[in-house]
């Protein structure tokens, strides 16, 4: 028994590696274009475009880790049925689920991997990608601002431009949002970045355009202003006091969303707005828990339907843990909104796609263990 447990155990690695490179660098894939722009036509520097490579990598883990183990899962033991290997174990008397244990055993330590780096590495390196970001930005703010992107980084403002040459922009457009205000409108013809490595500000100086004032008569209403010149306030790129990056809530670990969500109780007065504060910290919180455990509830599943589906073809394999991925975060992405807006509390919505997936893997464990 322990030779064919540690066989089957062997065939998983090979595919689990092959798969987590294959993934990885398919998403990897899709920022290669903008980074390698970033390197030839916007002047950044090889060390900072590796720095960026570098913390976006981690931020696949969790996706990755869950994705490959499936996927080896689904063509390993696929492969074994479709080639009546598991008929063979169980007419020489082999139960089923003792050859499943090993690997289900090893997707429950994956999950406790997975929750490690989403609470502990995930967020450290998010903020440290944003703050490179920010860094960068300071250093060439041509190469953070794309022509035709909606810019949201800095606080309150979303800032659009049709056209970025050097520090130099046309056709800017700044949206800024004030809470119980109508959203302001800042129009310009021409417009020029001013940023300041000491303090770690970016200042945008305006020309030609017309902005929203408040009515001194009626502060939630505003008229237009013309203007040749206009200097907007220094943005500080998400920096306090110029020196240490703010965090977010999904740069928070657990302990740090524990802290948040106490002190959120203490520090709004509004109940309304308390709430929703509330429900989009839990939610944060408990998808971080629940979307760990991917591996195991991809392995409760992926086992028994390979053994069912009789085909271990790697094209086949990958499809089908494609659908079961995608059916998994489309769950989690509901259960998010619905968490977040309170319908369902977050502790209860979050955990409903592992539950649901677990019942659905039990039942395919019972039709293959007890035929």
């Amino acid at each position: 028994m322990r030779i064919l447990r540690n066989y089957v155990l062997e065939q998983l690695l090979l595919p689990f590696g092959v798969c987590f490179c294959v993934v990885t660098f398919i998403f990897i894939l899709g920022n290669l274009v903008t980074l390698a722009d970033l390197l030839v036509n916007k002047g950044v520097g090889l060390f900072d475009i590796l720095q960026i490579l570098l913390f976006f990598i981690p931020k696949l883990l969790n996706f990755t880790i869950a994705t490959s183990a499936l996927t080896a899962i689904l063509l390993v033991f696929g492969g074994l049925a479709q080639h009546n290997e598991i008929t063979a174990m169980r007419a020489s008397g082999v139960n089923i689920f003792h050859i499943m244990l090993p690997v289900l055993i090893l997707a429950f330590l994956l999950s406790v991997v997975n929750l490690v780096l989403s609470d502990q590495l995930l967020p450290r390196v998010q903020l440290a990608y944003r703050k490179a970001m920010a860094e960068l930005f300071l250093k060439n703010p041509s190469a953070y601002i794309e022509a035709g992107k909606f810019i949201k980084e800095f606080d309150n403002y979303i800032i659009l431009t049709q056209k970025v040459d050097g520090n130099k922009l046309e056709g800017v457009t700044i949206y800024q949002r004030e809470e119980g205000k109508p959203t302001r409108t800042i129009l310009a013809k021409r417009g020029e970045i001013i940023s300041s490595k000491a303090d770690k500000t970016v200042m945008l100086k305006l020309y030609d355009g017309t902005s929203d004032e408040p009515n001194p008569d009626d502060p939630t209403s505003f008229y237009k202003l013309d203007f040749e010149t206009f200097v907007m306030p220094p943005f500080k790129l998400g920096f306090s006091g110029g020196k240490a990056v703010v965090k977010k809530t999904k740069e928070m670990t657990i302990d740090e969303l524990v802290e948040e969500i106490a002190e959120v109780k203490v520090r709004e007065p509004d109940r309304e707005k308390r709430s929703d504060e509330l429900n989009e910290l839990r939610a944060i919180m408990h998808k971080k828990i629940s979307f760990s455990f991917a591996p195991f509830i991809f392995a409760l599943i992926g086992l028994p339907l390979a053994i069912i589906s009789r085909r271990g073809e790697a094209i086949i394999s990958f499809s089908l843990a494609m659908g079961i991925v995608a059916i998994y975060y489309g769950l989690f992405v509901w259960a998010m909104a619905v968490g977040k807006r309170g319908i369902i509390t977050p502790e209860v919505a979050l955990y409903l796609p592992n539950v649901l997936l677990v019942f659905i893997g039990c039942y395919l464990f019972r039709r293959i263990v007890y035929v």
